[in-house]
């Protein structure tokens, strides 16, 4: 806080002598005076004019003091001094931008996360269809789907039968099997073990 305190002294002191409240080669109060007016110590002051004098804005002459050197000097001083603050305006702009975006970017990651753990559960369930044939002497034979509970003991779901070369998609569970027919089945691999084995 010391520091950027400095830095705006100088700032003040050099808007002053562009105002015209110090003229050029007129003594500017000591540093004790400066010190006092603006509440800081003496050191700081003596950093801020220092600044000020490493500009060719002010001089500082033994035994008379601070001198104002150039007026053209304190605004160039000034432009310079507020490019650096719009920098660093900037700068915290784009800091502040940043750490959104990383904020936004770990978000996209957990969600892209969980959507493939979601994806990949979800494909491996559902990988294919297969055909099935109900085998004259099957005890799925004369029942209906219902009966079977293919759903709800597999896992499976029956998207259509094949009879004599007809395709009925969607069967109803009251859809009664012959032998012969051939069920298209959506199952993962264990499911369609389990179906194979009702129509065994």
């Amino acid at each position: 806080m010391e520091q950027a305190r400095y830095q705006e002294i100088a700032n003040e002191i050099a808007y002053a002598i562009v105002m015209g409240e110090y003229r050029e080669g007129e003594k500017i109060h000591g540093r004790s005076t400066l010190a006092g007016r603006f509440n800081v110590s003496p050191e700081t002051i003596r950093r801020a004019i220092a600044i000020l004098q490493s500009e060719g804005v002010v001089g500082v002459r033994q035994g008379i003091g601070i001198i104002v050197n150039s007026k053209s000097q304190a605004e160039k001083f000034l432009r310079s001094y507020n490019q650096k603050s719009e920098i660093q305006t900037l700068m915290e702009e784009l800091k502040s931008l940043m750490k959104k975006r990383r904020e936004i970017d770990r978000e996209i990651d957990i969600i892209f996360e969980r959507l493939s753990n979601y994806a990949d559960r979800y494909i491996t369930r559902w990988t294919d269809v297969d055909e099935i044939e109900v085998k004259p002497g099957s005890p799925a034979v004369g029942r209906t789907l219902r009966d079977l509970k293919v759903r709800e003991t597999t896992g499976a779901t029956v998207v259509a039968v094949i009879r004599n070369g007809n395709e009925y998609f969607s069967p109803q569970a009251d859809y009664v099997l012959r032998a012969g027919d051939i069920l298209l089945v959506v199952s993962s691999k264990e499911s369609k073990n389990k179906i194979e084995s009702i129509l065994k």
